[in-house]
């Protein structure tokens, strides 16, 4: 990828979707620790900025639309852990 805005906004994706699930999926919810699932819900909102500087009109909004989706699912998941 030539393009950096495009490349950061494809690797904060893969973060936002990735460190969740391995969060998620690898440990018992009684033991995520608050900054780690801080982390989890910052990393599409990253990601979310980025890929509104894409100049790419049908990456922008796929990028932004994919962050938006894993932010819903996994605030859903931070919400159950925390109440």
């Amino acid at each position: 990828m030539k393009n950096n805005k495009l490349r950061n906004a494809t690797v904060f994706t893969l973060l936002s979707i990735l460190y969740p699930v391995y969060l998620f999926s690898t440990k018992d919810p009684d033991t995520i620790a608050t900054i780690s699932i801080l982390l989890a819900l910052f990393f599409p909102l990253v990601g979310v900025i980025y890929g509104l500087n894409v100049q790419e009109k049908k990456f922008k909004w796929a990028i932004v639309i994919i962050n938006l989706v894993v932010l819903g699912i996994f605030s859903n998941f931070a919400l159950s852990i925390f109440f």
